[in-house]
């Protein structure tokens, strides 16, 4: 009996029909004919690179693709001295999809903003290094959320 209501739940689980809307391995939906990249092209590059967006020479329909990347660093607290003892690091990225038989319509667009604040450092090196890794957490999150967009 416990091997037959075994067999029953395994086979409801395994046929349910689920599938990860987003993985990494997935291709996009999109063919692209061009890349632009605008703003701080740093961390445009890296958007590019970890959404795996790929130029193709396609004689069928394809699109050409704008990104406008920026990042700033804020104080959003100060100490009883003035110093600075909060920071704010922001990254938006705004993206546009266009159709290169329109006259470079906008077919899609979407701004992405990600950001992160942390307390200051008395070693400015540790500092530095801690924005760094804050720089490439942001930008992996946008990355996946320009992926989702794109397949979406």
């Amino acid at each position: 009996m416990k091997k037959i209501l075994f067999l029953l739940v395994f086979y409801a689980l395994t046929s349910c029909g689920y599938q990860a809307i987003y993985t990494k391995k997935d291709s996009l939906n999109i063919s692209i004919k061009n890349i632009e990249l605008m703003g701080d092209k740093s961390i445009s590059r890296k958007i590019v690179s970890l959404v795996n967006l790929k130029e193709e020479n396609n004689e069928n329909y394809s699109y050409n693709v704008t990104i406008d990347s920026g990042k700033t660093i804020e104080t959003t607290a100060r100490d009883k001295l003035g110093n600075t003892s909060v920071f704010r690091t922001t990254i938006i990225v705004k993206f546009y999809l266009k159709d290169p038989n329109n006259q470079g319509d906008i077919f899609k667009t979407k701004t992405f903003n990600s950001n992160f604040s942390y307390n200051n450092m008395e070693n400015k090196f540790d500092l530095s290094q801690y924005q760094k890794t804050i720089e490439i957490n942001l930008i992996e999150r946008i990355a996946e959320e320009i992926a989702t967009f794109l397949n979406s």
